[in-house]
């Protein structure tokens, strides 16, 4: 099992300094976050993992190892809602693009068919072919969006599901350990 280890000298290092709520809502210090996402994500995908914290300080009534665990696990919680509703904004946009080019790739290929009625020449064939490439680089995006752009936000996913997992240990040098 791989373990990462964070030493604090203080339990509120975790926590976002800005943000006033109680512990258990608060969110965790962006640095934090990084650190614990950069290395859950440098870790083997099927491997187990631990997360444990050392913090130099004794538990206090309002800040217990139960409610650091359960801030870690709720802050990745959050996180997991918040992924969850940019992939489903995600997919309405890219069927949004999607409906939007294949409109422009119908009127497109149908006025590039229309070009038969002008006289032959250098000037239709250019036409043409200027009507088919745009009908055709107006999909570039919707299928940008709908093949390749979402792939960062399942690994995204991922890398939160995976953290929503891993226990978080807790332990106290000068107090009891959790």
């Amino acid at each position: 099992m791989a373990c990462i280890d964070i030493k604090l000298r203080t339990a509120q290092q975790l926590f976002d300094g800005r943000d006033p709520a109680p512990f258990r809502e608060r969110n965790l210090d962006e640095n934090a976050v990084e650190y614990i996402s950069g290395a859950v994500e440098d870790l083997p995908p099927k491997g187990d993992v631990k997360i444990v914290l050392w913090i130099s300080e004794e538990p206090t009534s309002q800040i217990s190892a139960e409610t650091i665990v359960e801030a870690v696990h709720g802050h990745f919680l959050d996180e997991w809602d918040r992924l969850d509703r940019q992939s489903r904004q995600y997919v309405r946009r890219g069927q949004l693009f999607l409906l939007v080019g294949l409109s422009v790739l119908i009127v497109f290929l149908t006025l590039a068919e229309l070009t038969v009625m002008l006289p032959v020449g250098h000037v239709r064939q250019v036409l043409r072919e200027g009507l088919v490439i745009t009908g055709w680089v107006a999909m570039w995006r919707p299928l940008e969006v709908l093949l390749y752009d979402w792939w960062p936000l399942v690994h995204q996913r991922r890398l939160v599901r995976r953290m929503l997992d891993v226990p978080v240990i807790v332990h106290f040098e000068r107090g009891a350990a959790a």
